[in-house]
């Protein structure tokens, strides 16, 4: 890859982030105006609330969109695909899957069934 390309896609992400920090400013003074409006107009809190919590969830897709998930970049899934991998072997060479009864089943199909009476049922 180019230093032109890498630089390129830097810029671009520098721009998305700069994006979103002026969502940001302007959800959080929109957002304190919208509730000093309201406030003053007397309408119900939960009216302030909904535009207040719609907004904020469309600025919490953008942060996912810009910044991506905690713990989920790009090599996240060969991680895990090395992850699992390392997992299985480790399962293949242990002998876990020994199917033996354990003790405690012996001692009970040794002890005699308890026969019930017919009075006894409902």
């Amino acid at each position: 890859m180019s230093g032109k390309t890498k630089y390129e896609r830097a810029k671009e992400r520098v721009q998305k982030q700069k994006k979103f920090y002026r969502h940001v400013v302007s959800w959080i003074s929109t957002s304190i105006f919208i509730m000093v409006l309201f406030l003053f107009l007397r309408m119900p809190p939960w009216i302030t609330l909904v535009v207040i919590a719609g907004w904020g969830v469309g600025i919490a897709a953008e942060a996912v969109e810009v910044f991506g998930l905690p713990g989920m970049d790009r090599n996240w899934e060969e991680r895990k695909i090395k992850e699992e991998m390392e997992r299985m072997e480790q399962w293949e060479d242990d002998d876990h899957l020994d199917l033996e009864d354990p003790p405690e089943m012996e001692e009970r199909s040794a002890q005699p069934r308890q026969k019930w009476r017919d009075s006894d049922l409902v």
